[in-house]
């Protein structure tokens, strides 16, 4: 009977044998398959497959973008760093403008700040009290620590309101408190102290009266500033006289120290250190070691000659 009821199946195609046993209840459910698939199982696999790819692709691409996207700003980013990066020549002359103006009011606030500030007259270093008369100096020497400078170990030295008088200089010694606490007084700042020597001689005996022996670092040319001899007038008001020396002659001294007296200069300054001596001031030329040392060494000869010490100093790089 099952054989009997069976349907007949017809050969063909497996399309044409699904239409055919359309009457079977299998046949209608792979019918009703294939038309909730799509279509051929194999086609919609391979389309899954392509639109997988398509998506894996378009991924790649978009993270092939960022990554270049990424390098050109981490390109841009160096040659900024390095002042190279491309700019627009706008916004580089506003830049520019910017940073003028800038300056400009860094400059007027340090002039403001200069102006407001007091001038130092007095300065205390290593245990002496050092007496800072005036800026103007004769020579122009390459290893001065004033050169480029605006202080000397925090002491702003370069006078703005005029050079000092007698009284100043006292004025801001009682600032000082009892000045028995230091060596001695030092006329040395950022100028030649003989340009001021009427001040000089009377401070000596303020700070003689105080306790303090004197001392006075010069280049030397007191008698061309002054257009006299001032060494009498240093006796028994300057204690110790400390003459820059610099070079052994006049060929290598006017080089580095350029003396608006020329070659006069360094002749002027050896006849200082003669008349002190003959004066009976207590003498010594010194020199800075960065002469090199064959200069050193006819600096020594030439002291020697003139039987007047001779003392080497480091030079000041940085203060």
């Amino acid at each position: 009977m099952e054989q009997e009821n069976k349907p007949e199946v017809k050969q063909g195609n497996s399309a044409q044998n699904g239409e055919q046993v359309g009457g079977n209840r299998n046949g209608r459910r792979r019918r009703h398959r294939h038309k909730s698939g799509g279509g051929n199982p194999n086609a919609q696999n391979a389309q899954t497959q392509q639109n997988g790819q398509n998506k894996q692709g378009a991924q790649q691409k978009q993270n092939q973008n960022q990554s270049q996207s990424q390098q050109k700003g981490q390109q841009a980013q160096k040659e900024r760093n390095n002042g190279n990066a491309p700019k627009n020549p706008q916004n580089g002359q506003n830049q520019q403008k910017k940073n003028k103006n800038k300056d400009k009011q860094n400059n007027r606030r340090q002039e403001k700040n200069d102006e407001n500030r007091k001038d130092t007259y007095l300065y205390a270093l290593d245990g002496k009290l050092y007496v800072n008369l005036t800026n103007k100096c004769s020579n122009g020497c390459d290893f001065c620590v004033r050169n480029e400078r605006t202080s000397y170990y925090g002491n702003y030295l370069w006078i703005r309101h005029g050079d000092p008088t007698v009284e100043k200089v006292m004025s801001a010694a009682n600032g000082f408190g009892d000045l028995k606490r230091f060596k001695e007084a030092v006329f040395c700042g950022f100028g030649e102290p003989t340009y001021k020597i009427a001040e000089m001689v009377a401070l000596c005996d303020f700070f003689h009266a105080k306790g303090l022996s004197t001392r006075l670092n010069t280049n030397g040319q007191g008698n061309l500033i002054n257009k006299r001899d001032v060494v009498p007038e240093l006796k028994d008001k300057i204690d110790f006289v400390n003459v820059s020396l610099n070079a052994s002659c006049v060929e290598k001294y006017q080089p580095i120290c350029r003396s608006q007296f020329g070659a006069s200069g360094f002749e002027s300054m050896i006849e200082f250190a003669k008349s002190c001596k003959k004066n009976d001031i207590a003498c010594r030329f010194s020199i800075v070691d960065c002469i090199g040392e064959e200069e050193v060494e006819a600096c020594k000869k030439l002291a020697e000659s003139l039987k007047i010490p001779l003392h080497i100093r480091k030079y000041i790089a940085d203060s």
